[in-house]
């Protein structure tokens, strides 16, 4: 399957925390002892904000070679792998009747970091997370409605605000 998709916003949604957590606790016995944490972030984390009505998992790992029967475990949760995509992360899939991206990162690597890093910063202020959803819906409405273009039309909006959670956080 290819990884670009057509993709929608929508209000938050109350359920989504929930929806997280009930799946964090499947993706615990799927990756056992390979797993250090796992975290809810983006979008679908933050309250209040316009997302795509897909709940975001990172899962911190030691190593990024994970073995089969994780693997073999998250095929039979109903994912698929894309594997690295370039940038230091696995990434796979579900697309059932609820919607997750997991993505597979180095406990306290950068990716980890920088995640939860724009997560807490969007918490932790309100107004700067409606001015993304604002961004979200006109990146939508000019026709950035697949996930690569949506992704690359709000690149640098988003590497603004990791600048600025950075600063926020020293």
């Amino acid at each position: 399957m290819e990884i670009d998709e057509n993709i929608s916003v929508v209000p938050y949604d109350e359920k989504w925390n929930t929806l997280f957590q009930s799946e964090k606790a499947n993706l615990l016995k799927a990756f056992g002892e390979d797993v250090i944490d796992i975290q809810h972030f983006g979008s679908t984390s933050v309250q209040g904000m316009i997302a795509k009505p897909i709940v975001d998992v990172l899962i911190g790992v030691k190593t990024l070679e994970l073995n089969n029967s994780v693997i073999n475990n998250l095929i039979g949760l109903g994912y698929e792998g894309f594997g690295e995509i370039g940038v230091g992360r696995l990434y796979f899939r579900k697309r059932q009747e609820y919607s997750f991206n997991l993505a597979v990162v180095i406990w306290n690597g950068e990716q980890w970091v920088n995640n939860l890093l724009i997560r807490n910063y969007l918490r932790d202020n309100p107004d700067v997370a409606k001015h993304y959803s604002e961004k979200k819906l006109k990146s939508i409405k000019k026709g950035y409605a697949t996930l690569l273009s949506y992704s690359d039309e709000k690149a640098d909006f988003v590497y603004n605000l990791l600048e600025q959670a950075k600063k926020s956080f020293e």
